[in-house]
């Protein structure tokens, strides 16, 4: 069944109770009559009473929003999915929105060992991510300049207008916070209400964010040592120290990576696959350190199949070696987003920096980057404080124990906010909603529905 809202043709899709539509938006938004660009939408409507529209996204720079609405009965409770028509979107670069392409395949590209200790190391590093970076010019050419958060804050509000909603409210996750809060900024009159859940500080330098990063990851890795020693459902290392036992076998994958069978495919699990799925592991906090310690169990035997299993979901690695393309709009937008490095003697003291601070995440956390360095459009943004001077009151929910946007973002957020509430979880893992805390998740929803704040500094104990 076809449906019209504003200027926007919903038909069904997905898995039908799903509508999806296209809206051609400029590729430059200063230049709006020039070149034009179709976004992807999705539309889950509201079953019951509607309050309004919930505009959302779930993270990235590069996930989905389309694909995250095939999964809305999982993200979103009973009560949001009844009043809300719930949109979301892939932004563009991403998915099926005017994607930008870079190689297809990244084997190589994660497969080096970002902690390099020799010369040839680096030179491995700096060989990927230059490779990486021409691939994504030869393959995007003009669209790599108009891919910035602030294009796709422009997108956002144009979606808005398009659905023919005066106001709308708005939740994001992770990367989607400073989607919404940049959005909050630039139209405070178009904000009902606005969820900013797994907040990212857009105050915070490239530095600073880098160290805070690796910083929050190895907080919740010491978390699981502790874990193991305790709990018998560890069997890692059993009997001994699992940091002592963790940093061997780091060592050892290191200096000849494990045979690997993913999908029926051999392949060999590599120093920075192995990094890239421990963090996987470690994004769900305590719920996934059962998942992490089998995985250590496997390797150390010798057999890389589950921590290659859990690098290629984190990376969206297809069978054959394709990938979508959600790294290559993950490096697109972010390093227009703000300056990187500008040399490789600067990336390698920002790696020695954050080992310090992280020894186990500083060093990846920091060459990871490195694309940045040689991206072929120069950054066109910079670390600023958001104030959404003249939007209604904003709430900003932050993890104590958050790996990928700790809590110290959470609260600076919603202290830059001129109207910025903070919801505190006192739990571990990456976001908040949706993770168990019914205290969390009726604080949002009273919110979203009635426009009603749970008291400033609201606390809510992990389940």
């Amino acid at each position: 069944r076809v449906e019209h809202t504003g200027t926007i043709t919903w038909t069904p899709c997905l898995n039908g109770a799903v509508q999806c539509a296209t809206l051609g938006v400029p590729l430059d938004p200063a230049h709006p009559d020039g070149d034009q660009i179709s976004l992807a939408l999705a539309r889950r409507p509201a079953s019951g009473k509607r309050v309004g529209v919930l505009l959302t996204n779930p993270g990235g720079p590069g996930a989905s929003g389309v694909q995250f609405l095939e999964d809305a009965d999982v993200a979103f409770r009973p009560e949001i999915l009844r009043r809300f028509d719930i949109v979301s979107w892939d932004p563009r670069g991403v998915g099926a929105s005017a994607p930008i392409r870079c190689m297809d395949n990244l084997d190589a590209f994660f497969a080096v060992n970002r902690s390099p200790e020799s010369a040839a190391a680096v030179a491995q590093n700096v060989s990927v991510a230059r490779e990486f970076a021409a691939s994504c010019k030869q393959h995007s050419g003009r669209e790599l300049e108009d891919v910035a958060t602030s294009d796709t804050v422009h997108d956002m509000d144009a979606i808005r207008a398009a659905i023919g909603e005066a106001r709308i409210s708005y939740m994001g996750f992770s990367y989607g916070t400073y989607l919404g809060a940049r959005y909050a900024d630039a139209y405070p009159q178009h904000v009902r209400t606005m969820v900013l859940d797994g907040a990212i500080d857009p105050s915070v330098s490239y530095t600073a964010s880098t160290i805070a990063q690796a910083k929050g990851f190895e907080q919740v890795l010491d978390g699981f040592f502790a874990w193991c020693r305790e709990n018998t459902r560890c069997g890692f290392a059993r009997g001994g120290d699992p940091r002592d036992a963790y940093d061997r076998l780091q060592l050892a994958v290191a200096a000849e990576p494990a045979p690997a069978t993913v999908h029926g495919e051999a392949r060999t699990l590599g120093p920075g696959e192995f990094d890239i799925g421990v963090a996987n592991a470690l994004y769900a906090g305590q719920p996934g350190f059962g998942t992490l310690a089998d995985a250590l169990v496997e390797t150390a035997r010798g057999s890389g199949d589950r921590m290659l299993a859990l690098a290629d979901d984190y990376t969206q690695r297809q069978p054959g070696g394709k990938y979508s393309n959600l790294t290559a709009a993950f490096y697109a937008t972010s390093c227009l987003d703000g300056p990187a490095p500008r040399t490789v003697a600067d990336v390698q003291r920002l790696a020695d920096l954050a080992s310090r601070a992280a020894p186990h995440f500083g060093a990846s956390s920091a060459w990871l980057g490195l694309p940045c360095t040689f991206w072929p459009v120069p950054p066109r943004d910079k670390p600023a404080a958001v104030h959404a001077a003249g939007a209604p009151p904003l709430l900003v929910v932050g993890t104590l124990d958050d790996p990928a946007t700790p809590y110290v973002w959470a609260t600076s957020l919603a202290s830059q906010l001129r109207s910025g509430h903070l919801l505190t979880f006192e739990g571990d893992g990456h976001t908040a909603y949706g993770r168990g805390s019914s205290c969390i998740d009726d604080a949002v929803d009273g919110y979203l529905v009635n426009a009603k704040l749970p008291p400033d500094g609201t606390r809510c104990p992990a389940p």
